[in-house]
C-alpha cells in the first residue's frame, strides 16, 4: 500500500534535487486552496483591465463545451482534484491526500471548500462531477482507467480501478461542480440555461448579456487577484481569435496547433507542454519490419531532436521513449540514444542480412528482400508531412527506400485501420499518467501493427503490476521497439504587450499566476 500526501516542503525539496526551477511554482498550486490568510489582503481593482476571449456558440458548461478556448475559461471557473505540475506530479487542490491500493484509488478531500454561492463541497459532488466528465470526450480520455467513483462518508471518495497505476492521481483533473446545479430539478437530465458552480478562482457574471469573470470571495483561505474582474469577448469563430488579439479586442490566447497548421502571431509569448505524442507506427506483422534490429535500425536514423524542431516549427519537445522527457517517473533512469547514428544503423541492418546495396540505390538481402517500406502520412497535416518527408529523407542515408502515402485524413484513417501500411505518423493525446495500455492493451486504440503478446506489452503489464521496474521497462522497449517514440507537441500562450507579468503555466492550466498579472 502506497500512502501519499504532498507536503509542499517536501516536494520543493524533490524539485530542487531534480533540478526544476519551479519549485514555488509548485508551491503555489498546492496553496491555489490554502490556509486562512493570517494578514489582510488587498481588497483588488474592480476595473477590467484585460479582456478573455470565449466562444459564444459554445457553451461554458465544463462538460458540455467543445473548444480549447471555452475549456481554457472554464479552468478559471472550476477546481479539480489535482493538479499537475511540469513534472507530471499530482499537486492537491480540492483533494488533501490520497491512498493507491492496488486497484482501488481513495481519495480525500479538504474540509471548509465551498462552491461560489457558500454551499459545501462534498464527495457526493465529486462522484457527480466523475459521472458527468466520463461523458465527455475531452476528460473521458483522462479516465479510461477508472470504472467507477463512490462516496464514502463526505469528505472521501473511493475510485475503481481496471488496471494499477500508481500514477492514476494525475488523472483526476476533471472540473468539481456542485451536484445537479446544472439540471432543471435534482432529478432532471435536462441541462438548465445556468452555468453550473464552482468552486474555482472566478464565478461567471451576466450583467446586460455581457458575460465577465468576477473574483470569488467564497474560496477557502481565500483568491486575492490584483484585479476582481475580467473581461469576456464573445466571439464567433475560433479562427478571428488572432485578428482580435492584434486589433487589441483580446489580451491573451492560447494555440496548440492541434490542426498542423503554424499560425503567425504577435504579442509577447510563452509555451507549454502537452501529452500530445507524435510516434512513428510500425507494422511488426510484416516481414521485414518483424525484426526488431530493422526496427532499431530505422530510430537510429532519425535525428529525433531535429526532426521535433523543423516539423513542429519549434514547438516539439523529442522523445525517446513513450514518456514525455519531463516525466518524473523516468528520474533515475538510463535511456537510450535519441540522435541520428548512421554506423550503428547501418550495422544493424547488416546483422539482419540487408548488406547489399542495389544499383538503384536500394539495401536489400537475397534471402529477404528489399527495404522499401510504405509511409502513410495525413496530408492534412502539415506537421505530420513535414515529419513523414524528412523521415523519408533520413532512412535513404541507409539506402532504405520509403515510398510516402500521402492520403487525406479518412483515407489515412482506413488505410491504417486495414493493415496497408509499413510505417505510418501517429499522434495521440496520451493521459497525464502516461498509460501505454492504448498501445499495449489487447484493443487498445493505438495498438495497430503491435503485438499485444509481444516484449513490450508483457513488460508494461508486469511495470503496472509491480514486478518490473522503470528501467526494465525502458530496456525491453528499447530491444523491441513494437513503434518509435518521435516527439511531444508543446502549445503556444500569446499575451498583450499590457500585460506585463509573463505568464506562468502548468499542465492544464494556462492561468497559472493570473492573480499575479499587472497591466500598464
Amino acid at each position: 500500500m502506497k500512502i501519499k500526501k504532498l507536503i509542499a516542503s517536501l516536494l520543493c525539496a524533490v524539485l530542487l534535487i531534480t533540478g526544476f526551477a519551479g519549485c514555488n511554482v509548485t508551491d503555489k498550486v498546492k496553496n491555489t486552496i490554502s490556509d486562512i490568510q493570517k494578514t489582510e489582503p488587498d481588497p483588488g481593482i474592480d476595473e477590467i483591465s484585460y479582456t478573455l476571449p470565449y466562444l459564444r456558440t459554445d457553451s461554458l458548461h465544463p462538460y458540455e463545451c467543445q473548444t480549447e478556448t471555452n475549456r481554457n475559461i472554464s479552468s478559471l471557473v472550476y477546481d479539480s482534484l489535482v493538479n499537475v505540475d511540469n513534472h507530471f506530479r499530482a499537486v492537491m487542490v480540492i483533494a488533501d491526500s490520497y491512498n493507491t491500493d492496488g486497484k482501488k484509488l481513495t481519495v480525500n478531500i479538504k474540509s471548509g471548500i465551498t462552491f461560489s454561492d457558500g454551499s459545501a463541497l462534498t464527495a457526493e459532488d465529486v462522484v457527480y462531477s466523475f459521472a458527468a466528465a466520463k461523458k465527455n470526450n475531452y476528460y473521458s480520455a483522462y479516465l479510461k482507467n477508472i470504472s467507477e467513483a463512490d462516496a464514502s462518508g463526505s469528505t472521501t471518495v473511493i475510485f475503481e480501478l481496471r488496471s494499477e497505476n500508481e500514477y492514476e492521481i494525475n488523472n483526476l483533473i476533471f472540473p468539481i461542480i456542485k451536484k445537479a446545479s446544472d439540471r432543471d430539478s435534482d432529478s432532471s437530465d435536462n441541462y438548465s440555461a445556468d452555468i453550473p458552480l464552482g468552486s474555482g478562482r472566478y464565478s461567471v457574471k451576466e450583467e446586460n448579456s455581457q458575460k465577465t469573470l468576477t473574483v470569488n470571495k467564497s474560496r477557502l483561505g481565500g483568491y486575492h487577484p490584483k484585479y476582481n474582474n475580467i473581461g469576456l469577448k464573445d466571439i464567433t469563430e475560433v479562427a478571428s481569435i488572432p485578428n482580435l488579439f492584434s486589433l487589441g479586442e483580446i489580451d491573451f490566447y492560447t494555440e496548440s496547433f492541434s490542426d498542423g497548421l503554424y499560425k503567425r502571431f504577435t504579442g509577447e509569448s510563452g509555451e507549454f507542454e502537452t501529452t500530445n505524442f507524435t510516434y512513428l507506427g510500425i507494422n511488426t506483422n510484416t516481414k521485414v519490419l518483424n525484426e526488431s534490429y530493422v526496427r532499431r535500425a530505422i530510430a537510429l536514423l532519425i535525428n529525433r531532436p531535429d526532426l521535433a524542431n523543423v516539423s513542429f516549427a519549434g514547438f516539439g519537445t523529442a522523445t525517446q521513449t513513450p514518456f514525455h522527457p519531463s516525466f518524473h517517473g523516468l528520474e533515475g533512469c538510463t535511456l537510450p540514444p535519441i540522435k541520428f547514428d548512421k554506423n550503428s544503423a547501418i550495422g544493424l541492418l547488416e546483422d539482419a542480412g540487408y548488406d547489399i546495396v542495389s544499383e538503384l540505390g536500394i539495401r536489400y538481402s537475397p534471402e529477404k528482400g528489399k527495404l522499401e517500406l510504405r509511409l502513410l502520412v495525413n496530408k492534412d497535416n502539415s506537421f505530420k508531412l513535414a515529419m513523414a518527408r524528412n523521415i523519408q529523407q533520413a532512412l535513404a542515408l541507409a539506402d532504405i527506400r520509403v515510398v510516402l502515402k500521402e492520403y487525406s485524413y479518412s483515407k489515412y484513417i482506413s488505410a491504417v485501420e486495414s493493415g496497408a501500411y509499413d510505417l505510418y505518423i501517429g499522434e495521440g493525446k496520451l493521459s497525464n499518467s502516461f498509460d501505454l495500455n492504448v498501445f499495449f492493451a489487447e484493443n487498445g486504440v493505438l495498438g495497430y501493427g503491435i503485438d499485444a503478446e509481444g516484449p513490450s506489452a508483457n513488460a508494461y503489464r508486469d511495470l503496472r503490476n509491480g514486478d518490473k521496474t522503470m528501467q526494465e521497462f525502458l530496456d525491453t522497449f528499447a530491444d523491441d521497439l513494437p513503434f518509435i517514440p518521435l516527439a511531444y507537441r508543446r502549445g503556444l500562450t500569446v499575451r498583450s504587450e499590457k500585460i506585463k507579468i509573463k505568464n506562468t503555466t502548468i499542465i492544464n492550466d494556462y492561468f497559472f499566476n493570473i492573480d499575479e498579472w499587472t497591466v500598464e
